[in-house]
């Protein structure tokens, strides 16, 4: 995500989060406040990351698919995506 001037609670997002990813897609949410200058305001970056083990063996023998991971990483990009208007509000 860009600096977001208004970031959002990340106990709240990680909780919301978890609904989207489910218990398939363990989500890691995680923030850093940086300051421009000592005067300025702090920027808050958010980072979400997911870790999903897979063997390409048995992708290329076609016994595992990632459809449903790449949909539920769909959903957690459109969740983030419609909550931001407001973490980027200042």
């Amino acid at each position: 995500m860009p600096p977001l001037p208004a970031g959002p609670d990340l106990l709240r997002l990680a909780i919301d989060l978890a609904g989207v990813g489910g218990i398939d897609l363990p989500l890691e949410v995680s923030a850093m406040d940086s300051f421009a200058s000592a005067t300025d305001a702090p920027e808050r970056r958010l980072t979400v990351i997911a870790r999903q083990q897979v063997s390409l063996a048995r992708i290329l023998a076609g016994e595992e698919l990632l459809c449903e991971v790449f949909d539920r990483c769909l959903a957690v990009s459109r969740f983030l995506l419609d909550h931001a208007d407001s973490w980027l509000a200042e």
